[in-house]
């Protein structure tokens, strides 16, 4: 015969109910899955794609993603950063699924490079599982820097491997994309795609730092310099403009400046200056999102060869007539 349990204890394992489903739905707590500084040397670049139409659309309701984009992107610099090894950090603990850790790192730029990596989008990467029905996949690692295995168990903070730019990658950076019982859910709104309301964070998965250190930006300068030829994207995406001081015997001293996330309609400003006012300046009005823009201006060597003195390549970029990023860079000619 059953027996009437009292109302307390109904109470009490209602809330103990309660208690487990919030902390079976909320479990996932990610850490940073790069050795890196937001915004100093690290960057995201692209978010889940939040539209479920044919439209993209960030957790911010802006323009940096793409039409079915289910991953975070953090991305290093330049391929020099990829040279000098950036560890992929597992965000969470679990037990690796899979791994693959055979291909090549080459930037995707044509179709050509595209059809390469088609069924290996993801290049080289690390599917890492948890119990409670999460699990966290990690792609574009650099080749052969792979450092798990499958039935490994890894606890959150552990190097997985290197940043790369193997598979379908454009930029160096890794790819981090969460799922709950095989449905993408976005880190930021800890819901998945189209679930949350724009700027939502309240159930964000990431860490309080993390997220504070990821907060979403209008777009960010990657870098600004000198050259003494024009640079193209090529070059500073490989790392080859980056650094260069100019010395008197430069043929030319060109200013640029490199940004990512630039939307329709943005003005983008480049200035050199020299010891005796400015020297060149250039300016472009962006016609639709670009994820990277590069631009220079600059000036061919004087007969004298250039005066010492402080010389500065400074970068801005505008939206609606109004700076929202810029960065600048100065040099001494002695």
């Amino acid at each position: 015969m059953a027996r009437t349990i009292p109302a307390a204890i109904l109470a009490l394992l209602a809330q103990f109910l309660i208690m487990g489903a919030t902390a079976d739905a909320g479990g996932l707590h990610l850490g940073l899955p790069i050795a890196c500084t937001p915004g100093r040397d690290c960057f995201v670049q692209q978010y889940v794609d939040e539209d479920p139409g044919p439209e993209a659309h960030d957790y911010a309701c802006g323009a940096q993603s793409y039409d079915g984009h289910t991953g975070t992107d953090i991305r290093v610099r330049s391929l020099k950063d990829v040279a000098r090894g950036v560890p992929v950090i597992a965000a969470a603990s679990g037990i690796v699924e899979a791994v693959r850790n055979w291909v090549p790192d080459h930037l995707v730029r044509t179709n050509a490079d595209r059809d390469a990596v088609v069924d290996k989008e993801c290049g080289n990467g690390v599917i890492i599982n948890r119990a409670d029905g999460w699990q966290v996949q990690y792609c574009h690692m650099r080749k052969g820097s792979v450092a798990v295995r499958p039935g490994d168990e890894v606890k959150a903070g552990r190097r997985l491997g290197l940043v790369g730019y193997s598979g379908m990658a454009a930029f160096p950076h890794v790819h981090i994309t969460v799922r709950r019982k095989g449905e993408v859910i976005d880190p930021f709104t800890g819901q998945p795609a189209g679930k949350a309301k724009c700027n939502d964070t309240s159930k964000a998965l990431w860490s309080k730092d993390v997220l504070a250190a990821l907060a979403y930006k209008p777009g960010q300068v990657l870098d600004t310099g000198f050259a003494p030829e024009a640079p193209s994207l090529n070059s500073v995406e490989e790392g080859r403009d980056q650094g260069r001081m100019p010395g008197r015997d430069w043929p030319a001293l060109i200013a640029w400046g490199w940004a990512i996330n630039l939307e329709k309609g943005d003005e983008v400003v480049i200035v050199l200056t020299g010891p005796d006012g400015a020297l060149a300046r250039n300016h472009a009005v962006i016609d639709r999102h670009k994820a990277q823009y590069m631009l220079f201006a600059g000036r061919h060597r004087p007969d004298a060869g250039w005066p010492a003195g402080h010389y500065v390549a400074r970068f801005a970029v505008m939206r609606g007539g109004k700076p929202v990023f810029g960065a600048e860079r100065p040099a001494e000619i002695k």
